[in-house]
């Protein structure tokens, strides 16, 4: 069994989703039928993945 410490990742993505933030930014940035993500589902990854890691890019700044 593997242990991975998820962090606030989790609790991060469900409030981006709570906020419909991919939806807006789908709304307002339409994607080709080619694609396999949406503009909005991208930007709620690096969102999310930026929160989860706050504190040790955080601690690096001046």
């Amino acid at each position: 069994m593997v242990e991975r410490r998820l962090g606030a990742l989790p609790a991060s993505a469900e409030f981006l989703r709570w906020l419909d933030v991919a939806g807006i930014i789908d709304e307002l940035c339409p994607v080709r039928e080619v694609a396999h993500l949406t503009h909005g589902q991208v930007v709620e990854a690096l969102v999310a993945n930026r929160r989860s890691s706050w504190s040790t890019t955080g601690a690096s700044r001046p």
